[in-house]
């Protein structure tokens, strides 16, 4: 099967898993009425299910370009709701209200132009168990408690937007809300019986090799209560640091997550209880947690956690564990099947049409009506041959540089029929050249091998990042010597990309002194450098200058350190 057809046939399985899902909470799990007391929602995980997302943590950052994504998860829970919760008191024992869940959260949603997120999840506990738990005799308003095993839970859609990412697209900023329908069991511990809303708040730092995301927010929910516990609106809060490993294609991490009231409530013995910071209403948990990507395109993945509850909180159970499966795909991603035969000659039904080249087409519809059709791709029906390709490269001779040297297919000028020695001609073979496109010297390590020393650029990005600064006599835009190989290496990447058609170059200085005479300065050192480089053979008309002066500072000029990051040049790819 190709990779196309199982990415095709992924994206089936789980449409096909979420509408089998959606039918049977629809048809299977309409609970028999009893003569029960009303619960209250449960659960204390709000499941992300985002493919960025941990399990407890929602991360503030969609995808760059807009995708779909489906995620089925399955949680495990003991003993989430303990007698002593509910009872509160020693001298009332009570046996745990729900000992047992077995809980399937489907997620479902589609992100936009690294922007906004919009997502469904449907939670589905397909066996809960506990005891049968009663007040003592002797207290009036006796009830009982008895669940059903199999029942849906609240729906929720939710919606998110991505606030703000700095520049260096390491801390991001987001907000979220969402909705919950009342679709659960209101004996069951599924649902409060009436919808709730939720206001959340995202942000993320990500430092490479580690990414820290913290996530703070109010639950309106209403008052509910059953013997001893009351509950009503929450304050809750998430924080989640994960690690990545193997390029991105593992992530392990840890989350802590929990939640306290903000409001007075009146329990099930008409008592009014606060509910803020105390015992039975402070839930709070750990789970550590391991993500692994199913396919190089990292678009499947595979996540598995477990932790414990850390307090005494309704809700925060003995044991949780967790595993899920995931999968998103972009609109672009899609290969769709080639069609089937357009036209199929038959010259007993159409005596008067004219085949030249007797190849079953007539030729009104052929493309070449001298040539016999070969029936090869890419086209087996328009009537021409498949054009020639001497070196079955698959690029056609006409289009190839190189029709007697087939392509190398190793990521670099891939098009152009030509095999790829060294790119870069900085004299290291591209098999062994870590920095194909970015000339640079021999080096022991084979991940610096063939790499520029001073500078990176990674393709597809607009920025060539400068290692080290460039550095210029003080006040003045001379160029110090120190700033030679720099410029050299910017030098050399130009000419070995000759895609690289306009690159603009700014100046930057910090706060102190005059603004005129910084935005002067700044512009006079960016054009030293264009000079510089149009020296060394770079075309004037590949180059701009620019100078900012003190209006775009990356860090705080208070301090010698943040001054002297702002004095800086950058160097940014227009065209």
């Amino acid at each position: 099967m190709t990779p196309a057809c199982c990415s095709l046939a992924i994206r089936r399985w789980i449409g096909c898993l979420i509408a089998l899902c959606a039918a049977l909470v629809v048809t299977a799990f309409t609970p028999q009425a009893k003569a029960q007391a009303s619960t209250m929602y449960l659960d204390r995980l709000e499941i992300g299910g985002a493919p960025e997302d941990g399990f407890a943590v929602w991360r503030p950052r969609p995808g760059e370009k807009t995708r779909f994504y489906g995620q089925f998860a399955l949680g495990y829970t003991l003993h989430e709701l303990r007698g002593d919760v509910i009872s509160q008191d020693p001298n009332r024992k009570m046996v745990n209200a729900v000992d047992h869940r077995l809980i399937n959260y489907l997620s479902a949603g589609v992100e936009i132009l690294n922007r906004v997120s919009i997502g469904l999840t449907m939670p589905i506990v397909w066996y809960g168990a506990g005891g049968n738990a009663r007040q003592d005799p002797n207290n009036t308003g006796s009830r009982a408690l008895d669940m059903n095993h199999t029942v849906p839970s609240d729906l929720r859609l939710d919606g998110r937007v991505r606030l703000f990412s700095d520049r260096s697209n390491s801390f991001h900023l987001g907000i979220a809300g969402a909705v919950y329908i009342p679709s659960g069991d209101k004996i069951s511990w599924t649902t409060d019986d009436r919808a709730r809303t939720a206001l959340r708040l995202t942000t993320e730092l990500d430092l490479k090799s580690i990414i820290v995301a913290l996530n703070t927010g109010l639950m309106f929910r209403p008052d509910r209560s059953v013997f001893a516990l009351a509950t009503g609106n929450e304050w809750f809060w998430a924080a989640g640091l994960y690690v990545p490993l193997r390029d991105g294609k593992m992530r392990i991490g840890a989350e802590i997550f929990g939640s306290t009231g903000i409001s007075s409530a009146t329990n099930g013995y008409k008592e009014k209880v606060s509910t803020t910071f105390t015992k039975y209403n402070t839930p709070l948990e750990w789970l550590a947690q391991v993500r692994i990507a199913l396919d190089k395109e990292k678009a499947a993945w595979l996540g598995a956690g477990a932790g414990t509850r850390m307090d005494l909180g309704y809700g925060a159970p003995d044991l949780r564990v967790l595993a899920s499966l995931g999968y998103q795909f972009s609109l672009k991603d899609t290969d769709p099947n080639a069609p089937g035969r357009r036209y199929e000659f038959n010259r007993e039904l159409e005596p008067k049409s004219v085949d030249t080249d007797k190849d079953g087409i007539p030729d009104d519809l052929d493309l070449c009506p001298t040539v016999p059709e070969d029936k090869q791709p890419p086209d087996a029906s328009d009537g021409c041959p498949a054009p020639q390709d001497r070196d079955h490269d698959g690029i056609p001779d006409e289009s190839d540089k190189c029709p007697d040297q087939p392509e190398d297919k190793d990521g670099i000028d891939d098009l152009d029929g030509c095999p790829e020695d060294d790119f870069d001609v900085d004299g290291i073979p591209d098999a062994t050249d870590a920095c194909p496109r970015e000339p640079g010297k021999p080096n022991p390590d084979p991940k610096k091998n063939g790499c520029p020393e001073f500078i990176r650029h990674i393709e597809g990005s607009t920025e060539i990042q400068i290692l080290k600064k460039v550095e210029f006599a003080t006040g003045s835009a001379v160029l110090l010597p120190t700033s030679f190989p720099i410029l050299d290496e910017v030098m050399n990447l130009m000419k070995a990309n000759k895609d690289i058609a306009r690159v603009s170059v700014e100046g930057h200085t910090d706060s102190r002194g005059n603004h005129e005479m910084n935005m002067k300065l700044s512009d006079d050192r960016a054009a030293s450098v264009v000079r510089y480089l149009v020296g060394k053979g770079i075309a004037a008309g590949r180059l701009e200058s620019h100078g900012y002066g003190p209006d775009k500072p990356i860090d705080t000029n208070d301090t010698d350190a943040g001054r002297q990051k702002n004095r800086r040049v950058e160097f940014h790819i227009k065209q």
